[in-house]
């Protein structure tokens, strides 16, 4: 179907009806995420603007989560055994968009005792994976030219943020599932969605995600090390669902991960998928988010103080990255083997900074007034003892 000829609108009962066609399935579970669904898709009608090219990207992201997730349901229906197995301890990485979240991740994953979420099996769960397949399953490969298409369409993406198709990704990927996530919001004009998933309870999400984690170990068990920017919005409901969550917290001045987080949204985002003028909407939209986020995180930290948690300062972190790897497993008791070391320092020997170019940018150039960031920041400036940060570019997330 060409880009002219495909649909200009869809309806949530359309979307599953597809997804239902499509594997001959109709349970979806009981927890929470048509509301989602009807939320998202009514936003995306009303304030999104979408034109073809914008349609058949929500259509086919929100096509690809709902058929994961009757596969899924599928596959425990008749494995029911999966669920006596909890999600033991995950190591779970949250900070701010742009706080070093992706590397830290990367670095994780790299230590054999740990048991990352990869990008290929997040959207494609069943059959799960086996051990020994987690690089070699066909499905890393498809996956794998999946996103090099995308960045040989967004060159300069590469520079801002390169997630590789066969190597670990974030938890929003099984979050999105209940169409509760940060998923949809760098790239759509969806303000109804963004006020609706701000004060919705995530705690459906995580409950999805565990039974996700729990199919994906069945057969590649380990000990899972996640990520997640959003998890900072819902730490509640995150440890409701996983009590034990060894919890990582990435810090790094406001000044600078505000504009690079904007820089993110409008560089992924193609100039073609809508027919409105939505300027300025991503710099309210992350300076809201952001700062909802540390707000949350202030909130929780106060309430929580007898949680172990390990603090990573970002320019710290970029300094000396295996120090601050090592710091955070003795946070947490675990043993750092000198395999998991020599295995992260020849990742950061394969990736240095700078390997897909650098990203630059400032507040000036998303016109935000840097008052009014120290403002809205400053309790959690304060409360967490951020430095002012003198780094202006990256070469990595």
């Amino acid at each position: 179907m060409s880009a002219a000829s495909a649909p200009t609108t869809a309806s949530a009962d359309e979307l599953i009806e597809t997804a239902i066609a499509a594997t001959g399935l109709d349970d979806f579970g009981t927890t929470a995420w048509s509301d989602g669904l009807e939320v998202l898709i009514d936003s995306a009608t009303h304030e999104a603007a979408l034109n073809s090219v914008g349609w058949s990207i929500l259509r086919s992201w929100v096509g690809e989560r709902l058929v994961n997730r009757l596969q899924l349901i599928d596959w425990v229906a008749a494995h029911p055994e999966i669920r006596d197995h909890p999600v033991e301890a995950p190591i779970v990485v949250a900070g701010m968009l742009r706080t070093g979240t992706t590397i830290l991740c990367e670095l994780l994953a790299a230590d054999p005792a740990n048991r990352p979420l990869y990008k290929w099996e997040a959207l494609d769960c069943v059959p799960p994976p086996l051990g020994s397949g987690l690089r070699t399953d066909p499905r890393v490969s498809r996956m794998v030219e999946q996103v090099e298409a995308t960045y040989a369409m967004v060159p300069k993406l590469r520079a801002i943020h390169y997630e590789p198709g066969d190597g670990p990704t974030e938890c929003v990927a099984l979050l999105g599932q209940s169409f509760r996530s940060q998923d949809w919001l760098g790239l759509f004009h969806l303000p109804s969605y963004v006020d609706w998933y701000l004060a919705d309870s995530l705690e459906p999400a995580y409950e999805y995600e565990r039974l996700a984690l729990q199919v994906l170990q069945s057969r590649a068990p380990g000990r899972w090390s996640l990520k997640a920017p959003g998890h900072l919005l819902a730490l509640d409901a995150l440890f409701a669902v996983f009590p034990d969550t060894r919890l990582v917290l990435t810090h790094r001045d406001p000044a600078k991960t505000l504009p690079s987080a904007i820089s993110l949204s409008l560089t992924s985002r193609p100039d073609s998928i809508t027919t409105a003028n939505i300027e300025g909407w991503f710099e309210s939209l992350w300076f809201r988010m952001l700062g909802t986020m540390v707000d949350r995180l202030c909130d929780w930290r106060t309430a929580h103080s007898d949680v172990t948690v390990a603090d990573v300062h970002f320019d710290q972190f970029v300094t000396d990255p295996l120090a601050t790897v090592a710091d955070v497993y003795d946070t947490f008791g675990l043993q750092f083997t000198n395999e998991a070391r020599a295995a992260m320092a020849a990742h950061l020997a394969a990736n240095p900074q700078g390997k897909h170019g650098t990203h630059r940018y400032s507040l000036a150039d998303c016109g935000i007034d840097p008052a009014a960031v120290t403002e809205r920041f400053r309790r959690y400036v304060d409360q967490f003892g951020v430095a002012r940060s003198s780094v202006t570019t990256e070469g990595r997330p």
